[in-house]
């Protein structure tokens, strides 16, 4: 028919609107990992102490209470900086070579036997070998507590416990993270904030 009006269609990309379709969904999957994982947890943690109480009802039970990140986000800025949350709360930024080491200290193997369900541990020596190639110079592990340290005390600022970094006599450095394949959100993106 000749006399239809022809009405603009809107015109969008297809190939970004999936993309940030398909990261949503990545990130509710996270959210929703890290609440199955709480669940989990809580669940274990309540057999452990109603049994306990089955058995001596008049003593208080402890239960391990390190706190532990389910869903971390880092995003890398133009700049080597990068812009972290934790459990979706408050958003801070680590200067280019702290934002090296906290997403090295975050990244570590997990337990192949599955008896610690965080990531696993990285040593201070490790940790100085890659100062060394972000910095191009010698570093000692003096420096490497430093740096953990100058970490605890980002994360207490923005609001998070220190204690998510873990330190270890003999065995190192990590952050207390339940490691689940690609729940490390993290990107190259330049942010201006």
């Amino acid at each position: 028919m000749a006399g239809e009006s022809s009405q603009a269609c809107p015109r969008f990309n297809v190939g970004a609107t999936a993309r940030y379709w398909l990261h949503e969904l990545r990130l509710i999957r996270s959210c929703l990992d890290g609440q199955v994982d709480r669940l989990d947890r809580l669940e274990r943690e309540l057999v452990v102490l109603i049994q306990s109480h089955k058995v001596s009802p008049n003593h208080p039970v402890i239960i391990g209470d390190d706190p532990i990140a389910y869903n971390l986000s880092f995003h890398r800025r133009g700049d080597g900086s990068a812009t972290v949350s934790i459990d979706g709360g408050v958003k801070f930024v680590l200067a280019p070579q702290l934002a090296e080491v906290f997403q090295f200290i975050a990244s570590g193997k997990t337990d192949p036997g599955g008896l610690d369900p965080l990531v696993g541990w990285r040593s201070r020596t490790e940790i100085a070998a890659l100062l060394e190639r972000f910095s191009h110079r010698a570093v000692n592990i003096s420096y490497v507590n430093n740096l953990v340290h100058r970490l605890r005390k980002v994360l207490r600022k923005a609001g998070y416990e220190e204690n998510l970094i873990q330190t270890h006599r003999r065995k190192g450095v990590r952050f207390a993270h339940k490691w689940v394949a690609g729940r490390l959100s993290s990107s190259s993106t330049s942010e201006s904030e």
